[in-house]
């Protein structure tokens, strides 16, 4: 089993105690510019998935969008638990019940995104251990019973000089 965890890219505005102002929050274009990028070179990387899963917020739901299209035979869909409110427990025990032989990739938030890997790793979830930043992608491979191992960790910052690396060739 293969799991892809990709936070939401730079979005409009900043958090608000209003949640319907919060959910609608979408990308900026630098934001899409950049995740247009990553996933490019993340293509390179990762040739399929099975399903992409996303957050139902609006950022969230973009960047599904963007990953999908370098996916384009890949399911997609809106999943509850990886809302930003959810409890991400909830999400542990929805992929506990994922086919053992599938790539799955989920497109959320964070902190909640790193409270699902810190669980998956046998790390405490409620200590800071790491942040992804937006637009990052974080690869776990393994199983719910022999356990997961962090695969690839990619920061926005890292795929620019991947890309800009290329652009010198």
């Amino acid at each position: 089993m293969k799991l892809i965890f990709i936070r939401h890219g730079l979005a409009q505005g900043h958090f608000s105690f209003d949640q319907d102002k919060d959910f609608e929050r979408e990308l900026t274009e630098e934001g899409v510019k950049r995740l247009l990028k990553t996933f490019k070179v993340f293509k390179k990387i990762q040739p399929s998935i099975d399903v992409i899963f996303s957050s139902p917020l609006a950022r969230a739901v973009q960047t599904a969008e963007i990953f999908w299209s370098h996916y384009a035979e890949s399911d997609l869909e809106l999943m509850a638990d990886l809302d930003i409110l959810d409890d991400p427990r909830h999400l542990v025990e929805y992929i506990s019940f994922l086919p053992t032989d599938g790539t799955y990739a989920f497109v959320g938030h964070d902190p909640h995104i790193t409270q699902v890997i810190a669980a998956l790793l046998a790390l405490h979830p409620e200590h800071d251990f790491m942040t992804i930043k937006k637009g990052g992608i974080c690869v776990l491979e393994g199983g719910m019973w022999k356990g997961f191992k962090m695969e690839t960790l990619l920061s926005p910052k890292m795929i620019k000089l991947m890309t800009e690396g290329e652009a010198s060739l």
